[in-house]
């Protein structure tokens, strides 16, 4: 793929891995995770480090404020594990509900005030500071203070803002200004939006980050950072309460399990939408794919046309709702990790769109992830106190021979599955370097609406019609068509860190 599609931007490296290897959307978060790695750490010490640095430099993406999913390979034992961190609804979340037609006439079920979208009323439990706090303590090789240094580092000394960053500031610039709180610590002094470019510090994200390193996950969940949560919570009519953040816990899941092209794929368990993709690579395989472009298109599209149906029929958190594993198998951060050792980590987490709500004084930017569950009665996926919402995001692993060989995950909404189906697609069933696949042009078809890459328009706007989809197309090479940060242990002994280019994002390797 020209390099002119991406700016230049390259974004891996392929070379002998002595120590490990990291790859996720922004330089100074690998940095971060190469800087453990040096220090003595495992892949699971640098994901959960540079984890840690993209809550500072991509600060409405993910942080404490966030919730999500881990899947990790602890070599030592040859053990797979999925950590769940997803956000919980508060027990008291209720919303109003009523039909609405648009102004262009399509009708929708809407809540009053955008109650699970914007404010306080849209925080669901954060599950970060527990679930990445849990990783380095049971799977970890250094202490946390040692694991969060580099983060908290950034906080106090300031980082440059990213142009990816930048652009998520611009695009929420209305939830930057739903509380004083907000624009003060995420705006610049005059009220203006931060710029590429713009030095930044988040001096009270760090101070909070530093509570976290000495006292532990504890801190966000019967601490002081809890207790300051709970009384802007009560203060502005948030249903969240001090009752649901002592009681939140990581649930530790077993990975659904797929095969394609000989390699077993460990993926998240639900509520994440991991075990679809899983199932899907299977039915590509069994149905075999034209070697054409058109042929490729158009196999990829009905795999990922089946695949959301059942997701939208049957997907849920599985404490709540059974679901059905037959088969094997908005704004995000996503980071892969694997070290020399055979050790290999995967997270996905985020504030989804985010509340715009900053905890004062704790630089805490909170979720808004009671936008991912459905807010009518019935649905498997329907509001209840402490559920978990369906999601989108979904780490995988391939581990062969007790080791982690293949680390990926995703940020961007629907776009993760269809993404991450696609470079596995590319790399393992096609046989291209796994920087190739991530550089290929994605297309992204659901319900009744097939989108894609302009530059793949002749191909895909083909096949929105061969399927009776409308078609559009989608300019550019950015993260709306998902940003995938992926690792893979090479034949020929090398290891490739590719950092998506469509996020500048970055690949290492040490």
């Amino acid at each position: 793929m020209p390099d002119d599609l991406y700016g230049g931007w390259a974004g891996f490296e392929t070379a002998p891995m002595t120590r490990g290897a990291i790859a996720c959307g922004n330089p100074d978060a690998a940095e971060a995770g190469v800087e453990v790695y040096r220090a003595g750490g495992n892949a699971i010490d640098a994901c959960v480090a540079a984890a840690f640095a993209m809550g500072v430099v991509e600060p409405l993406d993910s942080g404490l404020g966030a919730g999500g999913f881990m899947v990790l390979h602890h070599a030592a034992t040859n053990s797979t594990t999925c950590l769940d961190f997803m956000g919980t609804a508060p027990a008291n979340a209720r919303y109003e509900i009523f039909p609405a037609v648009d102004p262009t006439g399509d009708y929708a079920i809407k809540v009053k005030g955008r109650a699970n979208e914007d404010a306080h009323t849209s925080v669901a439990v954060p599950g970060a500071a527990a679930g990445l706090c849990l990783a380095i303590e049971r799977f970890g090789a250094l202490d946390r203070r040692a694991v969060m240094a580099p983060a908290i580092r950034l906080g106090r000394e300031g980082f440059t803002v990213a142009a990816k960053s930048a652009l998520r500031m611009k695009r929420s610039e209305r939830l930057l200004d739903l509380t004083a709180e907000c624009r003060r610590v995420l705006k610049r002094p005059d009220g203006t939006v931060r710029q590429a470019g713009d030095h930044m510090k988040m001096t009270d994200y760090a101070a909070s980050l530093e509570l976290v390193a000495e006292r532990g996950a504890q801190v966000m969940y019967t601490g002081a950072l809890a207790q300051a949560i709970a009384e802007e919570m009560r203060a502005a009519g948030g249903f969240l309460t001090a009752e649901d953040l002592a009681g939140y816990a990581v649930v530790h899941r077993t990975p659904p399990k797929g095969r394609y092209r000989g390699h077993e794929l460990s993926v998240m368990a639900p509520p994440s939408s991991g075990f679809l993709v899983a199932s899907a690579l299977g039915a590509l395989e069994r149905a075999g794919v034209p070697d054409t472009d058109k042929g490729r298109a158009e196999a990829l599209a009905r795999v990922m046309l089946a695949m959301f149906e059942r997701r939208r029929v049957g997907l849920g958190d599985p404490g709540f709702v059974p679901v059905k594993l037959d088969g094997e198998s908005t704004e995000t951060t996503s980071l892969s990790a694997i070290d020399a050792e055979g050790n290999g980590c995967t997270i996905t987490f985020s504030n989804n769109n985010h509340s715009g709500v900053v905890v004062p004084g704790t630089g805490i930017l909170l979720n808004n992830q009671m936008r991912l569950f459905h807010p009518w009665p019935g649905s498997p996926n329907s509001v209840a106190g402490g559920k978990r919402p369906a999601s989108s995001m979904m780490p995988s692993l391939i581990v062969a021979d007790g080791k982690a060989v293949l680390s990926i995950g995703a940020s961007g909404a629907t776009r993760i599955p269809t993404a991450i189906l696609q470079i596995l697609f590319h790399h393992l069933g096609r046989g291209l370097p796994l920087n190739e696949a991530v550089r290929e042009p994605r297309l992204h078809a659901e319900e009744d609406t097939l989108m894609s890459d302009a530059d793949y328009e002749p191909i895909a706007s083909a096949v929105a019609t061969e399927l009776g989809l409308t078609y559009r197309a989608h300019p550019g090479r950015d993260p709306m068509m998902a940003s995938c940060q992926s690792i893979s242990v090479n034949a020929d002994g090398t290891t490739t860190a590719a950092g998506d280019p469509r996020a500048r994002a970055q690949g290492r390797v040490v």
